[in-house]
């Protein structure tokens, strides 16, 4: 039924809404968006293979019910005002009609309101007219989110920090070597590094175990909108479950990694501060190039891939491989 709903929502034939939306397409997402209405729906594809068996099986039932749920009830703690519903989508006399979703309902929908995209942080790093008061106030904010999230969204996941944080480096040398523009002896050095890194640490790492670590966010820089001085998550639930818990430090300094490599170390450094301020009990620096490198040889590759579609991506692949050549060195 899923792509006669597509049709359908497509040709405008959707209950309240008056016009035909855009239409943005994710690897495993259809996003349409009513400027007049200022909403956006978005829709999980079923036919990604490679999804479906790497990370996680929204192709039916359950698995994709449970997914669906979870990733919504997640990004609505984090930015309820965005993340308001969700619906199930229905075709009665020919057009789509949203619903309440019942427990067996897959054909599952998340209504948001629309944000200014032009807004991602990204953006507002490359563009860098923020001062360091606003980026010492975006530490304090991060370090504020993520010691109220309920350990509740933890997953199953029992092992000891090491243990996860080698399939963590596992899943990133797959990630890496799928981008043939991200070069590889760089590739090849940093995950070396990190692994390097990693068995130095191993009898430190092993002793964090479930109860030490916490429910991580996908807070790369664009899953992070910033406008009026507020910092917003958007899409901010990781895929898989194995990257859905681990040490305070990963999403500090995977933002971090992001205002390093884009905006240069005195704004990384007021960034740091208000972190400090408000989770200092938390944080361990003492393996911030760690996280660092692992946060930006994560998003090199990923506008490396983006600018094959859009060439602005190609200035800013450079800037986080130049910043990981940094790291290197």
């Amino acid at each position: 039924m899923g792509n006669k709903i597509f049709v359908l929502i497509n040709e405008g034939k959707i209950g309240g809404f008056t016009e035909k939306p855009k239409l943005i397409e994710t690897v495993i997402s259809r996003v349409f968006i009513f400027d007049k209405e200022n909403i956006v729906l978005k829709f999980y594809k079923r036919d990604n293979d490679w999804w479906n068996s790497d990370m996680k099986d929204i192709s039916k039932g359950p698995s994709r019910i449970q997914f669906i749920r979870n990733d919504f009830k997640f990004n609505h703690f984090l930015n309820p005002k965005t993340y308001f519903a969700l619906k199930t989508a229905q075709i009665v006399n020919g057009s789509v009609k949203l619903a309440e979703s019942k427990s067996d309902d897959d054909e599952l929908v998340i209504v948001m309101h629309k944000e200014d995209i032009a807004r991602t942080f990204t953006s507002v790093l490359i563009k860098n007219t923020l001062t360091l008061d606003e980026y010492k106030n975006i530490g304090r904010t991060l370090a504020k989110v993520k010691i109220s999230i309920p350990k509740d969204f933890l997953p199953g996941n029992k092992s000891n920090w090491y243990e996860q944080m080698k399939i963590r480096l596992q899943d990133l040398a797959g990630w890496v070597s799928n981008e043939k523009d991200f070069p590889s002896e760089v590739a090849n050095k940093a995950l070396e590094l990190l692994n390097n890194e990693l068995e130095k640490n191993k009898n430190k790492f092993q002793k964090i175990n479930r109860n030490d670590l916490f429910v991580l966010i996908d807070c790369n820089s664009e899953n992070l909108i910033y406008s009026d001085g507020n910092l917003r998550f958007i899409d901010a639930y990781s895929p898989k479950d194995d990257w859905q818990i681990g040490a305070f430090d990963v999403d500090v300094f995977r933002t971090g990694s992001d205002i390093y490599a884009l905006a240069e170390q005195n704004a990384f450094d007021a960034y740091l501060e208000g972190v400090n301020e408000v989770a200092g009990n938390y944080l361990d620096k003492s393996h911030s190039d760690f996280y660092l490198l692992y946060g930006a040889t994560i998003m090199a590759p990923y506008f490396f891939m983006r600018s094959k579609k859009d060439k602005k991506y190609l200035p800013i692949a450079k800037k986080y491989l130049r910043f990981i050549m940094k790291l290197l060195k």
